[in-house]
């Protein structure tokens, strides 16, 4: 990877990470945030979600405070080195700190799929679950009448999450992530407790980012 992106960067084009991170590689997530940010690369933090080819390795699974306690130690290698950009988008899993929603993505609203054989579905990680065909005329209609697969339900239709004060940024997280792990769409993450713990942190460093570059003495 390291080779790829300094390929990347030696002939112009800068390559935005995306990290998977784990219970087993919440331990060394410090370490690749400060090498990512010593070339001031885009990024974003997102959490593993069970598949079908990984549903065997226990080790993936999300362990709260493991992974907690990896992600609060990146934040302080960010905090030492913050980027002239916004991470308020990128920094826990799926949530958007930086404006007000009521879904978490637009599956099943504004997004679908294509595979290699122009089939359609309504999320990457269902890709084995078509709806259509690209030759369809209006796929996006069909996506969103589908009753059967992903449903991406509005933050204030899951319980746990109607009363809580993060509900228009967090939005309760990944719809298919937590079926898979409870059986309904309407209820609040299984990493609810992993992103209160972290959201704070994260508007802290989007505070200390506005000072840093908002002083006309600093670059």
């Amino acid at each position: 990877m390291e080779r790829g992106i300094k390929i990347a960067l030696q002939n112009s084009l800068i390559p935005d990470i995306s990290i998977t991170v784990s219970g087993r590689n919440a331990e060394g997530l410090p370490d690749l945030l400060e090498w990512i940010l010593e070339y001031n690369l885009p990024f974003s933090l997102n959490f593993y979600r069970e598949n079908e080819l990984s549903a065997s390795y226990e080790d993936l699974q999300l362990e709260e405070s493991r992974l907690i306690e990896g992600m609060l130690a990146a934040f302080k290698v960010i905090e030492l080195k913050l980027p002239n950009r916004s991470l308020l988008g990128s920094l826990i899993d799926r949530a958007n700190l930086a404006s007000p929603h009521k879904r978490t993505c637009g599956v099943g609203q504004s997004y679908l799929v294509f595979d290699y054989k122009g089939q359609i579905a309504k999320c990457q990680m269902q890709l084995h679950k078509t709806i259509s065909a690209s030759k369809t005329q209006d796929p996006l209609t069909l996506v969103r009448q589908d009753k059967a697969g992903i449903q991406n339900l509005s933050v204030e239709e899951k319980e746990g999450c109607r009363t809580c004060e993060w509900k228009y940024w967090c939005t309760g997280g990944c719809s298919l992530a937590t079926f898979k792990a409870t059986g309904r769409y309407d209820i609040q993450s299984p990493n609810c407790n992993i992103y209160k713990a972290l959201y704070p942190e994260a508007l802290r460093l989007e505070g200390l980012r506005l000072i840093k570059y908002s002083s006309p003495t600093k670059s």
